[in-house]
């Protein structure tokens, strides 16, 4: 316990030091590079080199942050685990991973940290080891060992430049569209964007600490921070892609937590929208803005899923929400923690995520832009009310379901969420006091009212369906609430064929005539052989004779 205190204050301290460095570095327009070569190999550079600007400082200060948080949280969360130790360990391992993928301008050695965050996580979604926990690390792994392939064919492209850094990659005007096309897909299936966005989900099968720093605050939005690095080199192709694959993201996350039951499935599907969200707000031109509001976002949504995992130790390890209510009752302070991040979510004045999510909504409505693009961005917005509405009735209006609870009055995990909870109200301010980002806010009378038309239109439209009782509509929402058949698509469908071949390869080689023509008879020589061997060495005298006589032979014939 007192190693992990430690560690906690040291991950305060840091985050203290590079927040204000990071502050200081964006006021004075300064960057610092640090480099060690180590050899050069037909024109190419091979360096290990440290970028220090506003971004990463900022970035990295926020994940010290959380990181701090979730080891303080795991003091209670995780105090009965037989293997804690290897948890702490595998989270340290993924801040490392971490720091590498921020801290390095370069895609040679951000492999370190990209391929680092991909394999612990895969090792703390399996930590549980069940069957339902290594299904998902599956899925997890072999998803994020195709951005990996990607990346990898990236890096590949790249060496026709002769170096891998970021700035000497700036010096040109354009990049070659196939490196940054594998460069964009390494980050889709980072940041779980369509058609990647089964492994998130899935990978709530890990505990919720790991939850809370994993699949909020790091790992996912790894690929949003590699977008805005190479936003420079976003061609109108590429921008037109992906404003189609955001928008579809958002539409298949907000369906895909109207129908869930599941709190920490119901909350990945909202932090895979807000990916989206700051995706989007970055190829529309704001990248600074989504950088922002990727830093809030962070900060609100592990204390979202810090309170999550308290309200599912109190119910003894029940996630459905029908089995919720009157939770303000029975844990009032944590209560308070979630409704104040959720507010967050949904862009309440005047708390943290409303200064930049109204500022992006703005600029996107400013900017030239197709309506039908704009009434869908409008109605993700809709659907993240709808649907954090639904999760503050059942956790806090409905009557109580679970008639068990198991009163938990632990002071690290409080602690954790108190002190989230003070950053959740006062960074998103603080990060536009502090950098001194001049933004005015513009907001048509038309626009406000778009969400009021889409709460009356969907509401007939829905009522319309149940009146006249179709199987459409039935299908409608079983397809919806199955992530448009995503899994399927991504795991079944794809490796039932694999293990359909190796099957029958299996029974061909290993259970078939192969196996009794060519393994039996090795298996008999190799045994015949054995069997000499044995005699001569209990010192049988016929094999003495035999090899004796053998000995005369060949001595004679040369």
């Amino acid at each position: 316990m007192l190693f992990v205190l430690n560690i906690n204050f040291f991950f305060f301290f840091v985050f203290i030091l590079f927040f204000l460095v990071g502050l200081v570095f964006h006021l004075y327009q300064l960057s610092l590079l640090l480099t060690y070569n180590f050899f050069f190999m037909n024109s190419c550079n091979f360096s290990l080199i440290f970028l220090l600007d506003w971004l990463s400082l900022m970035f990295l200060s926020v994940v010290f942050l959380i990181s701090g948080c979730v080891f303080l949280y795991s003091l209670g969360y995780m105090s009965g685990d037989s293997y804690v130790i290897r948890f702490y360990f595998l989270v340290f391992l993924f801040v490392c991973s971490m720091f590498f993928l921020i801290m390095m301008p370069d895609l040679m050695c951000l492999i370190l940290g990209w391929d680092g965050l991909g394999l612990v996580s895969y090792c703390l979604v399996i930590y549980y080891q069940s069957d339902v926990s290594l299904s998902s690390g599956y899925l997890t792994l072999f998803i994020n060992r195709l951005g990996d392939l990607f990346l990898i064919l990236s890096i590949c492209w790249c060496m026709n430049y002769g170096c891998w850094h970021y700035f000497y990659l700036f010096t040109f005007d354009n990049l070659n569209i196939y490196m940054i096309f594998f460069l964009i897909l390494a980050c889709l299936t980072k940041s779980a964007q369509f058609p990647f966005s089964s492994w998130l989900p899935a990978a709530m099968a890990a505990p919720t600490p790991v939850s809370s720093l994993v699949h909020s605050s790091t790992l996912v939005t790894a690929g949003v921070y590699l977008i805005i690095r190479f936003s420079k080199f976003l061609s109108s192709d590429l921008i037109f892609f992906l404003i189609n694959l955001s928008l579809l993201t958002v539409l298949l996350s907000g369906f895909g937590a109207l129908y869930e039951n599941d709190l920490s499935k119901i909350i990945a599907f909202s932090t895979m929208g807000q990916l989206s969200f700051m995706i989007f707000s970055i190829v529309m031109g704001s990248h600074y803005l989504g950088f922002i509001h990727l830093l809030i976002h962070a900060i609100f949504k592990s204390l979202l899923f810090l309170c999550s995992g308290i309200f599912i130790s109190l119910l003894m390890g029940s996630q459905d929400i029908r089995n919720m209510g009157n939770l303000g009752l029975q844990s009032p302070l944590i209560s308070s923690c979630f409704l104040i991040s959720l507010f967050s979510l949904c862009g309440v004045p005047f708390y943290s995520g409303f200064f930049s999510k109204d500022l992006i909504i703005e600029l996107v409505v400013l900017s030239e832009i197709n309506f039908f693009y704009l009434l869908i961005f409008f109605f993700s917005i809709y659907l993240t009310l709808v649907y954090s509405f639904r999760l503050f009735y059942f956790l806090f209006i409905c009557k109580i379901n679970f008639m068990i609870f198991n009163l938990i009055d632990n002071k690290y995990m409080k602690v954790s969420c108190l002190f989230l909870l003070f950053m959740s109200i006062i960074f998103g301010s603080c990060q536009f006091w502090l950098l001194d980002l001049c933004y005015v806010n513009v907001f048509d009378e038309y626009y406000k009212f778009l969400i009021i038309f889409f709460f009356i239109y969907f509401f007939i439209y829905f009522n319309v369906f149940t009146m006249l009782n179709m199987n459409l509509s039935s299908f409608i929402v079983y397809f919806l609430s199955q992530m448009w058949f995503l899994p399927f698509f991504s795991s079944t469908f794809i490796v039932s064929k694999f293990f359909n071949k190796s099957n029958f390869l299996f029974s061909l080689i290993d259970l078939g005539w192969t196996e009794y023509l060519v393994f039996t008879t090795i298996y008999n020589l190799i045994k015949n052989l054995n069997m000499h061997l044995d005699s001569l060495h209990l010192n049988s005298l016929k094999m003495y004779m035999l090899s004796y006589l053998m000995f005369i032979f060949f001595i004679l014939m040369i």
